[in-house]
């Protein structure tokens, strides 16, 4: 029977900006093993550095006896354990920036992204894993980790727990929907008033026009988290079953403006749940924490996204023609503008997103899996909806993908893309 890996997660002074962490791993049959941090972050294919964000690193066993470790390299330490049957594993984690797929603390909450600054057993990335979240009693969790009798929350392993963000906080803000018997919750954080009457009925229309296109959803609920800030924001970003959004000004997020945005980047991430949570390139089958996660494909995990995210909205009556095909518009400009697409294809692009992707680079260097991938699946949609008389289109082929594949935890090639593609055409 694997032995659980014990999280506990707070902070002692929220106003340093500092989590304090604390590890505890049964270790009985183990003289020494290693335990490291992640070097990126799914949804951000670029490597992130976390461990320069770690101070006062400790390894104590059973009498608090401190115990030898070695760091091996940036995000790896090994640990002798010998003749110890637990330890525990302390350290600060500085949370450095509030976005969508950050970590932060202060007076207000305590919001992680596990994948920032949680590590994990190298040997054990497999095993059970609980959290506990130490706060105080009057905050509500948001997170869809589940919790048990004990108020511990609970992972199925590593992979689980490091795609499950967390917002703690007295402030919270909760609505739900259902569609096809799946619960759907959004969560605010920060200075906004959410409009449920606008937003409930304006979400269940977008999620059940993606769920009758898809044909099932890959989980039984979803959660979605907005950190709302004072300032401009817009970021999302993707996770297993679960999405974090920033957005502001927060006085603006209910107003036409940022809200048309906060649909556009909500419709997007929804679709997530499918393509690259579920559909995902054989090259990321599993995620790889320790290094990059090289792929040419992502004209379809964010290419094709960017199209569908969009194209639900008008389908579901929320966006009109005009206001869809302005958004085409962007899409055209961007590719029209940028002189990149000369001299670098979207799979180039893709995979040195790992290199300069998020960066502006040289002049005319690169192009975007987002925008070439969105212009892409355009084309690919219009051309089997010709071919077929409507029989088929793009929403046939990734069905096909989730039904034949992502269903079976295969991964996807570029040749059984291709190959689904003509299937359809």
């Amino acid at each position: 029977m694997k032995s659980k890996i014990n999280y506990t997660v707070g902070s002692k002074i929220p106003g340093s900006r500092f989590l304090d962490i604390e590890i505890t791993i049964s270790t009985k049959e183990d003289n020494s093993f290693e335990i490291a941090l992640p070097t990126w972050r799914p949804g951000r294919y670029e490597l992130g550095n976390f461990a320069k964000n770690i101070r006062g690193f400790k390894v104590t066993g059973v009498d608090q006896k401190e115990l030898y470790f070695n760091k091996q390299s940036t995000h790896v330490w090994l640990i002798n354990c010998a003749d110890e049957s637990e330890v525990t594993i302390s350290y600060q984690y500085y949370t450095t920036e509030l976005n969508a797929g950050s970590s932060w603390v202060d007076k207000n909450q305590l919001y992680i992204n596990p994948v920032n600054c949680l590590m994990y057993i190298v040997s054990r990335q497999n095993d059970p894993c609980t959290v506990k979240f130490d706060v105080p009693s009057n905050y509500q969790i948001a997170t869809s980790l589940t919790s048990n009798k004990k108020g511990l929350f609970e992972a199925k392993d590593f992979d689980e727990l490091a795609d499950s963000p967390v917002i703690c906080s007295p402030d919270l803000k909760h609505n739900t929907y259902i569609v096809n018997d799946v619960t759907f919750h959004i969560w605010f954080q920060g200075e906004c008033e959410p409009e449920w009457e606008k937003l409930i009925p304006d979400f269940t229309a977008f999620t059940k026009k993606q769920l009758e296109a898809m044909g099932s959803f890959p989980f039984t609920e979803y959660h979605f988290l907005f950190q709302i800030l004072p300032y401009k924001a817009y970021h999302g970003v993707e996770h297993l079953n679960s999405t974090v959004i920033s957005l502001g000004p927060g006085k603006e997020v209910m107003k036409p403006k940022l809200y048309n945005e906060l649909l556009g980047v909500s419709s997007h991430e929804l679709y997530h749940a499918w393509n690259v949570k579920s559909i995902r390139p054989a090259d990321m089958v599993p995620y790889n924490f320790s290094k990059e996660n090289y792929t040419k494909m992502g004209y379809l995990t964010e290419g094709v996204t960017t199209y569908m995210g969009d194209l639900f909205l008008i389908k579901s009556g929320l966006f009109n023609l005009n206001k869809y095909i302005k958004e085409l518009q962007k899409l055209l400009d961007r590719h029209s503008f940028n002189y990149g697409r000369y001299n670098y294809s979207v799979c180039e692009s893709s995979f040195d997103t790992w290199l300069d992707g998020y960066a502006k680079g040289i002049p005319n260097r690169k192009t975007s899996i987002y925008t070439e991938g969105a212009l892409l699946a355009l084309c690919i949609d219009i051309l089997l909806i010709s071919e077929t008389e409507g029989e088929y289109n793009l929403d046939s082929v990734m069905k096909t993908l989730f039904e034949d594949y992502a269903k079976k935890e295969k991964g996807i090639t570029e040749e059984i893309f291709v190959e689904t593609i003509k299937q359809h055409g």
